[in-house]
């Protein structure tokens, strides 16, 4: 028997990459983002997601790509993480969601270990979609722990001085 999942595609600085849905909450149209002091670079802020706070990340300056325009139409891919026993909830800041289909294991290729510009550890393989291949992510690599914590402790902080100052007004 074949193993089939289901993988959202997504464009990326003009390249096509795809994760598994079994990691996707929601994809939804770019939203403001309130920035937050002391993150990493990659981190463009938070929003407020079905009543929590969601770190934001672009993907684009995680993998040292050049920033989108200002112009440009984007979007978020709400995943969840888990990762040595942490659940977490991040938003992924992309260029455009391209298209959301059923792979088999047998559709998926290792990945050449030689001329990636993308840290190897990010990817779980190639797949081919239409006329262009695509790169599969492996979420929980994307974020290292250190990273994760580093989002949470921040998002953490910003929640709590958001609460201080909504007390302060009333």
């Amino acid at each position: 028997m074949i193993d089939k999942s289901t993988y959202v595609f997504f464009r990326l600085y003009g390249e096509l990459f795809a994760i598994d849905v079994k990691n996707v909450v929601e994809t939804m149209e770019m939203v403001e983002l309130t920035p937050v002091p002391e993150t990493p670079n990659f981190m463009k802020g938070v929003t407020i997601f079905r009543g929590n706070i969601l770190p934001v990340i672009c993907l684009r300056l995680k993998f040292k790509l050049e920033e989108a325009p200002d112009n440009q139409e984007q979007f978020i891919i709400v995943t969840k993480y888990e990762k040595e026993n942490k659940k977490q909830e991040i938003g992924l800041v992309v260029d455009k969601i391209v298209d959301v289909r059923d792979l088999s294991t047998l559709d998926i290729n290792d990945f050449p270990e030689i001329g990636s510009r993308y840290n190897l550890e990010f990817i779980n393989g190639l797949v081919k979609h239409e006329n262009t291949i695509a790169i599969i992510l492996n979420i929980e690599k994307i974020l290292s722990s250190v990273e994760i914590d580093m989002i949470n402790k921040s998002t953490t902080e910003f929640d709590v001085l958001n609460d201080d100052r909504e007390n302060n007004d009333k």
